[in-house]
């Protein structure tokens, strides 16, 4: 199936509510404990001098839950729309975990204006981390120019997203799939993401033609891809 780009940023209030209110918690638990699993196979352990940064953070459900994870260090939610960069702040503002999320905080920014010397950060990325981010950018080279110019040779790079259909039929019956659980907003939207997300090949392919072998590229299960490693 030819992929079809979507907008880079949701904006549309209707849409950041929809996807606020929804249920994605399994997902984003299964995302966290994959980013355990893999820093604890590297012994790499986290602590007050680290700096994790979500990419795309959109209304901050992954960016919250790295920072109850890892308390003792500094988390950074960052997104190019300022409506889910409002809905994450309103919701960390609001949470019953509010004392476990002081060391959480957000920044608005498009992903391609994103450099470590424009937020002046105070420590290396340690773990930088984006959750169906890829398939809103419509070139790859600007979503791993980004991750290049965030990352030190310290940092840990975790990348999950959706992975494209073979074709119409299968990416119609994923969507029947999501309607059955979610409303027609985020069905819609899950569609659109569908169309608009890369192949294992043509990650793969990207990091091998341009000098980012040291990433991965693995599919994991029938939906999902994740990139990760060093730059």
């Amino acid at each position: 199936m030819e992929r079809i780009p979507e907008p880079e940023l949701m904006e549309e209030k209707e849409q950041v509510i929809s996807y606020d209110e929804a249920d994605f918690s399994e997902g984003e638990f299964n995302l966290i404990n994959q980013i355990n699993h893999y820093l604890l196979r590297k012994n790499i352990s986290l602590s007050e001098k680290d700096l994790i940064v979500d990419l795309g953070c959109g209304p901050g459900n992954i960016s919250e839950k790295l920072a109850i994870k890892w308390p003792n260090t500094e988390v950074i939610g960052i997104d190019g729309s300022k409506e889910m960069i409002l809905r994450a702040e309103y919701k960390k503002n609001i949470s019953n975990n509010q004392k476990k999320l002081k060391n959480l905080r957000y920044i608005c920014s498009d992903i391609k204006d994103i450099r470590s010397d424009n937020f002046l950060f105070t420590k290396e990325i340690s773990l930088l981390v984006s959750n169906s981010l890829i398939h809103h950018i419509t070139y790859l080279e600007d979503f791993f120019n980004t991750i290049k110019s965030l990352s030190s040779n310290i940092t840990v790079n975790f990348h999950k997203d959706l992975k494209r259909p073979l074709n119409e039929k299968s990416a119609f019956e994923l969507k029947v799939q999501c309607s059955k659980k979610y409303n027609e907003t985020l069905t819609n939207d899950y569609y659109a993401s569908l169309k608009a997300s890369y192949t294992f090949k043509e990650l793969k392919n990207f990091t091998l033609e341009n000098n980012l072998s040291s990433l991965e590229v693995f599919e994991d299960g029938d939906k999902y891809l994740i990139v990760y490693g060093n730059v």
